[in-house]
């Protein structure tokens, strides 16, 4: 995307006081790390996100893969909405949410990761990230043997042990999640979050996840959408070339709607 071209096209409504901005973390506003554990916000994307909501010139949402303990940690900015496990919990101004249908689940799910721990934990470079209500497989710190093996030791678990239970399997970057099976995604958590707001706010999405596409779908005639990082297989609008283009990106935006 040529920023030149984007910003000319929608300067106007950038400066019209309606945008909401939804972002990603993981690979969108950090980039991605081997160890998950060690992502923090930019500080200077940290400035213009206080700046942006000390302000008020626009409501910020964060939709993570994250648990909302761990996003609102590593961000910290009172004001902001947090998504956690893709919007299945929500927090922040006005909002409290839990999925309904989650807590039923959560047993098995817990039962499933306990099992998949144990037999992966002789792996190098591969461990779970529990979120409470879901649970992660991280392989990308190990070798290609490794990762072969972290794979087939979680989809065996799941297909032969909890074969046809109410949960799905969500494929990330070098990542397998175990999450409840209801009809929810950050594209749904998106529109949840958007209905309290006037008719008239433009939601602006940027993501780099496959679990971003259900966002920019829902939000495509709605809004803006970004995808970090360029591909064809994508629903959203424009993209940025890479995540190093976020910084930028976000300075310009809150430059526009602070004049």
């Amino acid at each position: 995307m040529n920023p030149e071209y984007f910003f000319k096209r929608h300067s106007n409504l950038i400066k019209g006081g309606k945008l909401f901005l939804f972002f990603d973390f993981d690979g969108t506003l950090v980039p991605i790390q081997k160890d998950p554990l060690s992502c923090q916000l930019d500080k200077e994307i940290e400035l213009y996100f206080k700046r942006i909501i000390n302000k008020k010139l626009a409501p910020i949402a964060i939709l993570s893969g994250r648990s909302l303990k761990d996003i609102k940690n590593r961000i910290n900015i009172k004001g902001i909405l947090y998504g956690g496990n893709h919007g299945l919990e929500i927090s922040g101004p006005g909002i409290r949410f839990i999925h309904p249908e989650v807590d039923p689940i959560i047993k098995t799910i817990n039962k499933a990761r306990d099992i998949i721990s144990k037999n992966i934990s002789h792996i190098p470079g591969v461990f779970i990230e529990d979120k409470k209500l879901s649970f992660t497989l991280h392989f990308r710190m190990a070798d290609e043997k490794g990762k072969k093996t972290a794979k087939s030791i979680f989809n065996e678990t799941i297909s032969k042990e909890f074969y046809n239970m109410p949960f799905k399997v969500l494929k990330g970057k070098q990542v397998l999640e175990l999450a409840p099976r209801v009809d929810w995604d950050k594209g749904k958590a998106a529109l949840y979050i958007l209905r309290d707001y006037k008719n008239d706010c433009i939601p602006l999405y940027i993501g780099d996840d496959v679990t971003d596409e259900t966002a920019f779908s829902a939000l495509g005639d709605k809004g803006i959408t970004i995808k970090v990082g360029r591909s064809k297989k994508t629903n959203a609008h424009y993209y940025l070339k890479s995540q190093a283009e976020i910084n930028i990106f976000i300075k310009k935006i809150c430059a526009i709607i602070d004049k």
